[in-house]
């Protein structure tokens, strides 16, 4: 039975060989939030380096979060307290919960998130709603 099927909007994927660590979503790259350590897997083997991503590690960092790229476990998963994807067509995304071999896991979500704080901040950056300091836009005429 697939995801969809059992009323999931999407997966997580694992690594190959230890089948413990966090690669990505289906179509977003993948961060956890705990005790205001940001942590992502590391763009090494099969996941991809996201503009989207880099640009969130970026923010994160300036507002003067620790951003770690590492392997990120199952278990760091489980036991974070936000969850959020970023990608070109979701931006940044928070991630309400996960179920994992039948337990529901659920993270904080909300106004008061850093991945709102995120959101907000990238889309006001695109939209020219906010100074690009980063030289992330171009004007076309």
């Amino acid at each position: 039975m697939d995801a969809k099927s059992r009323g999931f909007t999407d997966v997580l994927y694992l690594d190959a060989v230890h089948k413990t660590y966090l690669e990505e979503a289906s179509s977003c790259n993948l961060f956890i939030v705990k005790d205001g350590v940001v942590a992502t897997p590391a763009t090494v083997g099969t996941i991809l380096p996201g503009i989207t991503r880099k640009s969130v590690i970026e923010l994160a960092r300036d507002r003067g979060y620790q951003v770690e790229e590492r392997l990120v476990s199952i278990d760091d998963l489980i036991g974070a307290d936000e969850v959020f994807c970023t990608g070109t067509a979701v931006v940044v995304a928070p991630v309400s919960s996960v179920t994992y071999h039948g337990q529901r896991y659920e993270f904080r979500t909300g106004h008061d998130t850093l991945s709102q704080t995120l959101h907000t901040t990238l889309t006001s950056i695109q939209m020219g709603l906010a100074e690009d300091k980063k030289g992330w836009t171009v004007a076309i005429d």
